[in-house]
């Protein structure tokens, strides 16, 4: 398992590194998130456990075209149920951006994946080092942004339990 831990912290800093050095655009933004989907009812993870979070990113992302762009973001989820804790974690994804609505206002999707580690003792995984899916529409306005996005946290298959931790997070962002 250290082995894992070392080759994922590699890859992910070689990304970082990579996608920093070339970025084009930096964001920060701040958002709220909380557990959806998670074979319960909403808003709760297993045996009606809540899941709440408030998440900080920085976000560099680097166009490749004027409609799709790679994006790198560091974050750190502040837990506070079902116990009080953190997150911490990268995310790589896709941005695609729509035709636009106006000049400077434009509509976008994500999809990407990512890594990360938790200090919460989740039932549902059988360790704190997790795997990242996720999905997202957004609205970029000039500078600020408005993004929902769908989190899917995964163990991947080396823990028992593997049972995922979903949660929808919405965030508000400047770029800078």
């Amino acid at each position: 398992m250290r082995n894992f831990f070392s080759t994922a912290a590699c890859l992910l800093g070689a990304c970082f590194g990579l996608v920093s050095m070339c970025a084009a655009e930096n964001a920060m933004s701040v958002g709220y998130g909380f557990g959806i989907a998670n074979q319960s009812e909403p808003g709760f993870i297993q045996d009606r456990h809540a899941y709440h979070y408030t998440t900080f990113s920085y976000l560099y992302e680097k166009p490749f075209t004027p409609a799709i762009a790679l994006a790198l973001e560091p974050y750190v989820n502040v837990v506070s149920e079902p116990q009080s804790g953190a997150d911490g974690g990268l995310n790589l994804f896709l941005k695609a951006y729509l035709p636009e609505f106006s000049p400077h206002n434009r509509l976008y999707i994500t999809v990407g994946t990512g890594g990360a580690y938790t200090s919460i003792r989740f039932p549902e995984q059988g360790t704190h080092g997790l795997f990242i899916l996720q999905g997202g529409i957004g609205f970029r306005s000039g500078r600020f942004y408005v993004e929902d996005r769908f989190h899917h946290y995964s163990n991947g298959g080396l823990a028992s339990p593997n049972r995922s931790v979903n949660s929808d997070l919405f965030k508000v962002g400047w770029y800078f």
